[in-house]
């Protein structure tokens, strides 16, 4: 049963971000590097969202079996993507399961971990080291890129990667997708002050979030350039936040799907625990999930310019 909804749901701060990100105009696109401005940083994508598990190999086999993500006998998978402004530019966000007791994180306790992909890495890291960012003391450069590493002041560990894409091969193409799952939709953080994490996140990052929406949207072009131009929305939450609810993971993972009806339909055949009803909105359908560590999942599946 579809839940039809017209206006905005009260508890849903991200709300603003989706509709406005859903209309994928040059306006929101130019938001997006003019901001970046604000900072020497160059960001130029989201690399990476890296997550504690207790279990990451039935955590892996979970998201493939049930979502079609294809991870095989990895532990990461790579979302291919092009750059808004280069469609030849072919670029990866890797989704990765560690062991919680994993020291990649360290000296971060949290159990999430940003990849952010950066034009100029040591400039970058010379900036931050001024402006007295935690700047952990080692670079690393492998044949994929060069990479180092900040902590935000949340205890969140950010990778900073200067990527060099042929390194890569052709690891994990579009066709490693194998169900419904699209790409990676959104990453949402709890933090205690989100306000603070915002204004750090300009001035240190060039990352400027939306005064109404509390949002950043990294835009990007499908890696089949026959489909929709994407985006992926950057939010942080207050830690009370209910949105979470009923998980008590300090994190939430968006996924955009083709056909949610069909793939919740499925879920919920599979005895996936599944949290209420599909929401409709002007901006597009949502349902929520949770997977085998009690973290809550949120599917997407949007509505273009042409559905309207």
């Amino acid at each position: 049963m579809l839940n039809v909804r017209n206006k905005f749901p009260v508890n849903l701060k991200i709300s603003l971000a989706l509709l406005f990100a859903s209309l994928q105009t040059s306006a929101a696109m130019a938001q997006t590097h003019e901001l970046s401005q604000e900072s020497p940083v160059k960001i130029t994508g989201l690399g990476g969202v890296f997550l504690k598990s207790k279990d990451p190999k039935q955590q892996a086999a979970w998201y493939e079996q049930n979502l079609g993500i294809g991870f095989g006998a990895n532990l990461y998978f790579s979302f291919k993507w092009r750059e808004a402004n280069d469609s030849a530019e072919v670029c990866r966000t890797d989704f990765c399961f560690f062991n919680d007791k994993s020291d990649y994180f360290s000296p971060s306790e949290r159990s999430i971990m940003l990849n952010l992909r950066v034009r100029n890495l040591d400039a970058a890291l010379d900036y931050l080291r001024k402006k007295n960012v935690n700047v952990i003391d080692k670079t690393e450069e492998h044949e994929y890129g060069k990479f180092g590493w900040i902590v935000d002041p949340e205890g969140i560990k950010i990778e900073l990667w200067q990527p060099i894409e042929a390194g890569f091969g052709d690891l994990h193409l579009d066709s490693d997708l194998k169900g419904e799952i699209t790409g990676l939709g959104g990453v949402f953080i709890k933090c205690k002050n989100p306000a603070q994490q915002k204004s750090w996140y300009k001035e240190m990052l060039g990352i400027s979030f939306d005064d109404g929406s509390n949002a950043h949207i990294f835009n990007w072009k499908e890696y089949d350039l026959g489909k929709p131009a994407g985006l992926t929305v950057f939010s942080f939450f207050k830690d009370s936040s209910s949105y979470f609810d009923p998980s008590n993971s300090e994190f939430m993972i968006n996924f955009r799907v083709k056909n949610l009806e069909a793939l919740y339909r499925q879920l919920q055949k599979n005895g996936i625990q599944t949290i209420g009803e599909i929401e409709v909105y002007p901006y597009g359908k949502f349902a929520w999930i949770l997977d085998p560590d009690g973290r809550k999942v949120e599917l997407w599946e949007a509505i273009t310019e042409s559905e309207k």
